[in-house]
């Protein structure tokens, strides 16, 4: 099969992320959330010029983020890093709504300067204990993601003029989770906090949501947010989706540049998991390739890069019929976390992008 595209090449199809953005506007209708893209999973200028107009702005971590962000509509800045450069951290301040800060070492060192540019809050552990993927568990105990809600809540306790400027909580406890851990995490925070509560403004409950995906239930969820705000309605709610509304809106295609006879025999293509799949070295997940067989068949072919790394090894599949050289290989869903992470190593270009 060949492509009308060049090769390699992410594609993202715009009917799809409609429909991944229509699920999002119903939500912000139906429990008046905020949502703010989150733009280390995607940045590509043409498809955040669609994402812009469903989401209320966008969540960055530097000064580059913020650049990007400010080349579309928005109406809120979040801002948020595991340790800001203090050269950035008051200019990233007079451009955002809401900041949160990692460490308790951070809120002092910054807070006090940084009160009167934008509304405060400090990332905090709840240490939920959910069956997530280990490179992306941020909840486990020894995470540098966040201070723990104990050492935070003895912290308050304490001496709580520590937090004099405090307006919000923020929580990013989740890795692909259904809508049950979310449950767990509403629970906790109305179980711990009950003294903190009145006094805040807002709380971000980060991304992490399958919310796009077949199997998440959009009526719990409704219900639970809207309970939620019927305790606190003072307290405003935001959500940092980022692959959950690129999820299955796009796929990447390469092709086949040899083929070394082997068992299995050895297909090279004109990508690598060096320079265009870099999320598939460091997640170790198994891509799904279209036109695959779900059972083993004759024609069976060890996918590869074409960096000289050795282990640029993509995974073994079984196909239909044979391959041959000139064809396209197309991965499905490889829109979230993939093309952001693109480089030139071993002098291999990077990969293009299409919306149709």
């Amino acid at each position: 099969m060949q492509s009308r595209y060049p090769s390699p090449c992410f594609v993202m199809e715009k009917k799809k992320l409609d429909k991944n953005l229509k699920i999002f506007s119903i939500l912000k209708e139906k429990t008046n959330i905020t949502w703010l893209y989150t733009l280390k999973c995607f940045h590509e200028s043409e498809g955040l010029a669609h994402i812009s107009h469903v989401s209320s702005g966008f969540s960055i971590g530097n000064l580059n983020e913020l650049s990007l962000a400010k080349k579309h509509q928005y109406t809120h800045i979040h801002s948020y890093a595991p340790a800001f450069y203090e050269e950035e951290v008051t200019l990233l301040a007079d451009a955002s709504d809401t900041m949160s800060f990692n460490s308790l070492r951070q809120w002092i060192k910054y807070s006090k300067q940084c009160q009167a540019k934008t509304s405060l809050g400090i990332r905090i552990n709840p240490q939920l204990s959910l069956s997530q993927p280990s490179y992306c568990d941020t909840s486990h105990k020894k995470s540098r993601l966040g201070m723990s809600y104990m050492h935070f809540i003895s912290e308050y306790n304490k001496d709580s003029q520590t937090f004099e400027y405090l307006e919000g909580l923020h929580f990013h406890a989740f890795c692909h989770q259904e809508v049950s851990a979310l449950t767990i995490l509403l629970t906790h925070i109305m179980k711990y906090y009950t003294h903190i509560l009145p006094k805040l403004k807002w709380i971000n409950l980060g991304g992490g949501q399958n919310f796009t995906h077949t199997s998440y239930d959009i009526e719990v969820f409704i219900a639970c947010i809207n309970h939620f705000h019927h305790q606190y309605p003072h307290i405003r709610l935001y959500f940092e989706p980022g692959s959950s509304i690129v999820h299955n809106t796009g796929y990447f295609t390469c092709t086949i540049l040899d083929i070394i006879e082997d068992n299995p025999s050895k297909v090279i293509l004109d990508t690598s998991i060096e320079s265009h799949l870099l999320d598939v070295a460091i997640t170790k997940q198994s891509l799904n390739v279209k036109g695959i067989s779900k059972t083993k068949t004759p024609y069976v072919y060890e996918l590869t890069g074409m960096s000289c790394i050795a282990g640029d090894i993509i995974g073994i599949y079984y196909f239909d019929k044979p391959l041959d050289i000139g064809e396209n290989i197309i991965f499905e869903n490889m829109m979230g976390y993939t093309l952001v992470k693109q480089n030139t190593f071993n002098g291999i270009n990077k990969a293009n992008f299409v919306l149709i």
